[in-house]
């Protein structure tokens, strides 16, 4: 089994989730994702699908429906592989499932060159995929802005502030996180406003961390590397004020 690394990124995402679900907005939830595994689904299951859609590619490389279906069908092959038996731990996908979310990922990356407008309920489900499996918190972002765009919440903005401020871009991440407390409900909106402050600080720390380790290594990833996640120890759901 792969186990996703416990760092910034993932605890960002879990409390992220916690606090703006992406099944406010009707498309699915952080369990409907990672509570896949275990199953009685396999990844075997969608081959015929995958398979379609991969013929049909070949006729056509370029074919919209064909690029989607192929996404959807290698991201549903694998959350087979996810489990995540502790909630309050990040969750765990097989190599099997890893192989399948990296080729969700490529059809995905395909079909925005051809969409004009790309789905949102699987640019959701690719930006969950991106930022937890496959480390990879830009592609993130853009999946998510997609899904945000179509289904403006407090929800959709806040994971994109959580998403971008995880990628290093503080910016867009304050300005997200902006829009998501105005369309909080006026109840929470000082409890939103905190927990995105606390991510930002958290993602501020981090990135401080990896500047002075790459400047303590002389600009190499490996010595620092083991010591970018100890700023983020204390940062954890528990500590975390949820919402009403």
């Amino acid at each position: 089994m792969v186990q996703v690394v416990y760092s910034l990124l993932a605890v960002s995402f879990l409390i992220g989730f916690v606090l703006f679900g992406v099944g406010t907005g009707g498309i699915g939830s952080i369990s409907d994702l990672f509570g896949g595994g275990g199953g009685s689904s396999t990844s075997s299951a969608y081959d015929p699908q995958i398979n379609h859609a991969k013929a049909q590619l070949k006729r056509d490389p370029q074919d919209e429906q064909a690029l989607l279906n192929l996404a959807r069908y290698e991201l549903l092959a694998g959350q087979t592989g996810v489990s995540q038996p502790d909630q309050t731990q990040p969750p765990t996908v097989s190599d099997e499932g890893m192989t399948d979310f990296t080729a969700a990922s490529d059809a995905w990356t395909r079909y925005l060159k051809v969409a004009k407008k790309p789905d949102p309920a699987i640019a959701s489900q690719m930006a969950q995929v991106n930022f937890t499996f496959l480390n990879d918190p830009a592609a993130a972002v853009r999946a998510q802005q997609i899904f945000a765009d179509a289904q403006p919440s407090a929800s959709t903005l806040g994971n994109l502030a959580i998403y971008q401020y995880a990628s290093g871009n503080q910016k867009g991440g304050d300005a997200s996180a902006k829009e998501a407390v105005a369309k909080a409900p006026k109840v929470s909106r000082n409890q939103v406003k905190s927990q995105l402050a606390s991510v930002k600080k958290q993602a501020e720390k981090f990135f401080a961390a990896q500047k002075a380790a790459a400047k303590a290594s002389g600009g190499s990833q490996g010595a620092g590397g083991s010591q970018l996640q100890n700023p983020f120890s204390g940062l954890s759901q528990s500590g975390t004020p949820t919402t009403p």
